[in-house]
């Protein structure tokens, strides 16, 4: 800053004038920092927000498999279980998805969903087929009528056929079952949580005991007075809570729940 001498003025009149330019530049420069830290205090926000939505929307972009659209789970071997959601989606799943290997699961019950455990190449354990057994009861109507405690059994797809006795007809979901049958008693232990995928992450429902082997967050579900929608709520917050990376659609936890009312117990996440 350079300074300019008047030689008509006495010294103190041009150092008092000065020192009131310095004082007028500095508090020029007092404000433009000031204006400075709350420009940056806006951004460091606004990132702030964008780095969640950033960590939230993978999940929400995330590319299904084509089983989601059904009821879906896990062995704890690994091996997958399909379960029809209606009549629509029961039809579908054993005409266009159940193949010679695998195996066909339902509840001895009114309202049960068609369920086939994918084996493939790999001959299912005894444990496999318990599993199954249970997803197929868990996921029944016995939880809805509270009852907890349902027959399953099983058999080879060439026994399912589409094909009535002479003078009926089977509507759509409907299949006859040939032959003798494997029957279980499954237990009825439910379990909710989130599985990682390469884009996202997953809901996944089931026996408790498979999804504490594939899941993340896990909690317990029993019976109780919340509705489906109340109790995935619930849920929702309690993870985003501890884990804020983790958002998983409301729609997504609802759908993957069994019909009935519930309350949630957490378990140790993995």
């Amino acid at each position: 800053m350079r300074a300019i001498i008047h030689f008509r003025e006495s010294v103190q009149d041009n150092a008092q004038r000065f020192f009131d330019d310095v004082k007028r530049v500095c508090q020029k420069i007092k404000g433009a920092e000031l204006g400075v830290r709350e420009v940056e205090s806006k951004l460091s926000a606004l990132e702030k927000k964008i780095v969640v939505s950033e960590k939230k929307s993978p999940s929400r972009m995330r590319v299904k498999e084509w089983f989601e659209k059904f009821r879906w789970g896990y062995t704890r071997n690994g091996l997958l279980i399909v379960g029809g959601r209606d009549a629509h989606s029961n039809e579908a799943l054993v005409k266009r998805h159940m193949e010679n290997n695998d195996w066909y699961f339902h509840a001895d019950v009114h309202g049960a969903p068609h369920c086939i455990l994918k084996s493939g190449k790999t001959k299912p354990t005894s444990q496999d087929m318990d599993d199954a057994a249970s997803f197929a009861g868990v996921f029944s109507s016995v939880w809805k009528k509270g009852l907890f405690s349902v027959r399953v059994y099983a058999v080879k797809p060439s026994q399912v056929s589409k094909k009535a006795p002479s003078g009926e007809s089977l509507g759509r979901g409907a299949f006859i079952i040939n032959g003798e049958r494997q029957w279980y008693d499954p237990s009825f232990q439910l379990g909710w949580g989130v599985q990682s995928t390469v884009d996202g992450y997953r809901v996944m429902c089931g026996p408790l005991s498979c999804v504490k082997v594939h899941a993340q967050h896990v909690v317990e579900l029993l019976p109780g007075d919340k509705s489906k929608n109340d109790v995935s709520k619930s849920y929702q917050k309690w993870l985003e809570k501890q884990t804020p990376s983790i958002h998983v659609p409301l729609e997504e936890l609802v759908s993957s729940l069994p019909a009935g009312e519930f309350v949630s117990r957490p378990l140790a996440s993995k």
